[in-house]
């Protein structure tokens, strides 16, 4: 619950801070701000650093962390942060799908069913584009789900290489393995001179949430969870996302249409049935 709330809040913050910032600033900056905030730990366990493990956690960082952060960094002033939220529920689906095509997990026809229901929910919202009747006029909705199929990616990496090493170095190495990318592609821009502007503090208070909360903690604890459970399960998360989100841009003054709603509720019976345990 805890992550579906963090989560399911940074919709609306990117909504705030891409009037700001571009998309490259804002995605590259939340990253070297969690990457410096799991920094001391990354120190800490440096002579526990699993080198094997180097080629995983880096492409961990990338799919998991700093390619979704600039896809929804692009999306964020081109669509509802509660749409952007709710295709983001579909999570899961690639979870499975990128399990089966690449890293032999068995898929039942029960889960092709949930696929099946959850992709015409997605349609639904991609048709919809976040206005109140369906057309084809917002491809953006496309790019947060190569975003969610990044997530479906990292979750069976993490699950598949990395289930023998701690959560926290996970993370922490991951984080800064991309923060340091992150940092090198700021120095290209004028993030540095626009964040510390007296006029830019609470965007800075928004970026702090999202690096450090958003995607620092929130990263540990994801890892944690891929571990004790399966990356479809933890990735059910997901479920709870759409409802935060969408509670925030409607407080938020978003409108929010019939076929937006149709496609939330699809696609969270398609989650239901892909997660439902077959009985003996």
């Amino acid at each position: 619950m805890f992550l579906a709330f963090v989560w399911g809040l940074s919709f609306i913050l990117v909504k705030k801070i891409v009037s700001h910032f571009s998309a490259l600033e804002l995605g590259a900056g939340r990253i070297f701000i969690a990457g410096l905030a799991l920094l001391p730990w990354a120190l800490k366990d440096l002579k526990n650093f699993p080198k094997p493990k180097a080629a995983p956690l880096l492409f961990s960082g990338l799919l998991g962390y700093l390619i979704p952060a600039i896809i929804f960094g692009v999306v964020g002033s081109k669509l509802n942060s509660s749409l952007a939220g709710t295709l983001n529920a579909t999570t899961p689906i690639f979870v499975l799908i990128m399990g089966g095509l690449f890293f032999s997990k068995k898929i039942t026809g029960n889960q092709i069913f949930g696929i099946v229901i959850g992709f015409v929910g997605s349609l639904l919202l991609i048709l919809s584009g976040g206005n109140t009747k369906l057309d084809f006029s917002n491809p953006y909705t496309l790019l947060v789900l190569s975003a969610t199929v990044m997530y479906g990616l990292n979750a069976n990496i993490v699950g598949h290489f990395l289930s023998s090493v701690k959560p926290i170095i996970i993370s922490s190495f991951s984080l800064v393995f991309v923060g340091i990318i992150a940092f090198v592609i700021l120095l290209f821009t004028d993030f540095f001179g626009k964040i510390f502007l007296p006029e830019n503090h609470l965007l800075l208070i928004y970026f702090l949430f999202l690096g450090a909360i958003n995607s620092g903690l929130a990263a540990v604890l994801y890892n944690y969870v891929l571990q004790i459970t399966s990356p479809v399960f933890a990735s059910s998360v997901t479920y709870l996302i759409p409802i935060v989100a969408t509670g925030a841009g409607i407080f938020d003054g978003e409108k929010i249409g019939f076929w937006h709603f149709a496609g939330m509720a699809i696609i969270l019976v398609g989650i239901y049935i892909l997660n439902k345990k077959k009985k003996s």
